[in-house]
């Protein structure tokens, strides 16, 4: 079928849709550019959504394209580089969130706290947290509660190495301490549970980048 759009005849008879990319995390990165957010918690705040829905859009490959045209009806960016990356950043002067608010250094940040329980996380609260609590360089710090420990969760892209992790293992969520073995493996500490697996076995979530004991 040909039809005519901006006065070019376009042929879509043979031609297959346009894909959208795999993946939340670098449209999300250019929906806070064009937005001029510094932060991915102020831009939670202006969709009204919590951390942990924004972690998912990162995490688990889901393309955002709800806010994607959100974001290209408010701002006026060019959907092709919100989706693609292609062409010309928008230039944004000034951060929208701070329309008629105070200054964004004066604001206590808020993070999701989530709860662990049998394998499933959920979803508690949001919760005020000083700034000098939250590790420098964090990008979407969050905390989860499990066994009497309150961990701090940051985004993560990269290879599994030695460290405490937000993890899926078949289907279970935990944090777990692993550590990087030759030939693509990892060791899960588990006291006399400790088990080697493949690291591909592994589905990370978050790196812990902090935690808060408390004291028996």
């Amino acid at each position: 079928m040909i039809q005519n759009w901006k006065g070019q005849q376009q042929d879509f008879t043979n031609r297959k849709s346009t894909q959208l990319p795999h993946g939340g995390k670098d449209p999300i990165e250019r929906i806070c550019a064009a937005y001029g957010f510094t932060s991915r918690q102020a831009l939670c705040r202006h969709l009204d959504v919590s951390q942990s829905t924004m972690a998912n859009r990162v995490t688990r490959g889901n393309f955002p394209a709800d806010w994607v045209l959100i974001c290209a009806m408010e701002t006026g960016a060019s959907l092709d580089w919100l989706v693609f990356g292609r062409g010309e950043a928008p230039k944004m002067e000034t951060h929208i969130e701070n329309r008629n608010e105070m200054p964004q250094a004066q604001k206590t940040p808020q993070l999701s706290y989530l709860v662990i329980q049998n394998g499933i996380i959920k979803n508690q609260k949001q919760i005020d947290v000083a700034p000098e609590l939250i590790p420098t360089g964090a990008t979407a710090p969050r905390l989860i509660g499990l066994d009497s420990v309150i961990w701090i969760v940051d985004d993560f892209a990269g290879e599994l190495v030695d460290g405490y992790w937000l993890t899926e293992m078949d289907g279970v969520i935990s944090i777990r301490e692993m550590y990087r073995l030759p030939g693509g493996r990892v060791r899960v500490e588990n006291g006399k549970a400790s088990f080697e697996c493949n690291a591909s076995d592994v589905k990370v979530l978050g790196k812990v980048i902090g935690k808060s004991e408390f004291m028996e």
